[in-house]
């Protein structure tokens, strides 16, 4: 009776530390982002909204409660776009890409992979990608990467997603070079972003700031949001890529990529 009821215990803990585990982001358009979460492993980013999600602002929870906030992505063209995702532990289930042109009161499925929690590869961590077609025209939107997960979990799936704030018109471009943001096999590092320079980690800095990275094709803003929900409010540095084909430039609080 004993061994049986041991087995059973450690099958109940590895199941709840399976679950705890899944974990996925939009890697491209660049994505809104919680204030210092990047310097903490996108902690926030990656959670599930709908069952371990760490305290969050107050604002729609379709796109993880944050809301609408500067555009990091470049300006985007109307047609074909790759949108790239990152996923750390694959549990089964499909991803979708929706758009919303109305202040998020309504969204388009514009794309969709209902086998992207499915590795191609052996092993918990990889990266893909959905093509997708943006709506032509010259407008503001948000897009949204969402992924379910198929592992039984209780109440219920686990649900993540990712919006990113995009401007669309003709002289837009949608080439862009893939940045794994989350390491994607066990025990790598997150080398794409260098999070320099030290200034990097200073959670004091001015919002709307800007500073090079010692890569030159990253930059760093200084981003804020203030407090509601169950979030404290903050300040912290957020490194994207720069738009393809330029680079950092300048110096101090004035940096720009061109």
């Amino acid at each position: 009776m004993y061994p049986s009821l041991a087995i059973l215990l450690l099958m109940a803990l590895s199941t709840t530390t399976h679950l705890a585990n899944a974990h996925g982001i939009m890697a491209f358009p660049i994505i809104r982002m919680l204030p210092q979460d990047q310097q903490n492993g996108y902690t926030y980013a990656k959670g599930a909204t709908n069952v371990n999600l760490p305290p969050h602002p107050n604002f729609d929870k379709l796109c993880n409660y944050l809301p609408p906030g500067p555009v990091f992505t470049q300006t985007l063209k109307g047609g074909p776009l790759i949108v790239d995702w990152t996923i750390s532990a694959f549990h089964r289930g499909g991803c979708t890409v929706s758009i919303s042109r109305d202040q998020q009161k309504s969204w388009e499925i514009i794309g969709s992979n209902a086998t992207c929690g499915i590795p191609t590869t052996p092993g918990m961590k990889g990266t893909g990608q959905i093509p997708v077609t943006l709506p032509q025209g010259n407008y503001s939107a948000v897009l949204r990467w969402s992924y379910v997960a198929d592992n039984g979990g209780q109440p219920e799936n686990e649900a993540f997603s990712s919006c990113a704030d995009i401007v669309v018109n003709d002289s837009g471009s949608n080439k862009h070079v893939f940045y794994d943001v989350l390491p994607t096999s066990a025990g790598a590092s997150d080398s794409a972003l260098p999070k320099t320079p030290w200034q990097y980690f200073d959670s004091s800095c001015k919002p709307g700031a800007f500073q090079c990275s010692s890569k030159s094709v990253f930059i760093n803003q200084c981003i804020s949001l203030a407090a509601s929900g169950t979030y404290n409010g903050g300040s912290g540095w957020y490194q994207y890529a720069c738009p393809f084909n330029t680079t950092c430039q300048g110096t101090g609080p004035n940096a720009y990529c061109k």
